[in-house]
């Protein structure tokens, strides 16, 4: 009689939790996941594009939606590091946790904008033949998330390319001059 009672208490507190896909899982709690990846080709080089991903000092120079930061100028991304930075959206400062660093290839950040919501940042370069492709794989957890992508989705779609372009502009910047002088006068 005991065992019974046990196997209907059990039973009821270890209700399985239907997933997304439809399948069931026992004691899982359901949280919200939203991931997209984004990928552009630039012409800057690898070099370049690693310098400026990982200036975090720079990062609002070219980022559509930070506005500062507070790493000091020349700080670089290493696994560990907690820094801040001013949304465009958000009114308080954002922690972001540098998860891991491969230098020349990845970034991984982890950001916690506001209680109930998780974001994953990876930014990845590769050298291709046409230049060097930039991916940008963005992940949102907990609750909050479909209101999150609502608000993040039209900026989501333009970091990579905000990157690239930034970069791109950088260099030529540095090797075409912004007059050209007639050397026959």
């Amino acid at each position: 009689m005991l065992r019974l009672w046990f196997q209907s208490f059990k039973q009821h507190f270890h209700r399985p939790i239907p997933q997304v896909d439809g399948q069931f899982a026992l004691g899982q709690r359901s949280q919200r996941t939203l991931e997209k990846h984004y990928q552009v080709s630039s012409t800057a080089s690898v070099e370049a594009l690693w310098q400026k991903m990982n200036d975090l000092a720079g990062l609002a120079s070219w980022h559509p939606l930070i506005t500062g930061t507070n790493a000091p100028n020349g700080q670089q991304a290493t696994p560990g590091l907690i820094y801040r930075v001013f949304a465009r959206w958000v009114p308080v400062p954002i922690k972001i946790f540098v998860e891991g660093v491969l230098p020349g290839e990845y970034i991984s950040l982890r950001i916690f904008p506001v209680p109930g919501l998780e974001e994953r940042a990876v930014f990845r370069l590769e050298s291709a033949l046409c230049g060097t492709q930039i991916s940008y794989s963005i992940e949102l957890k907990g609750w909050l998330s479909p209101v999150a992508w609502s608000l993040l989705r039209p900026y989501a779609a333009r970091v990579a390319a905000a990157l690239a372009q930034a970069t791109e502009q950088a260099t030529t910047s540095t090797i075409v001059p912004k007059q050209y002088r007639d050397i026959f006068s």
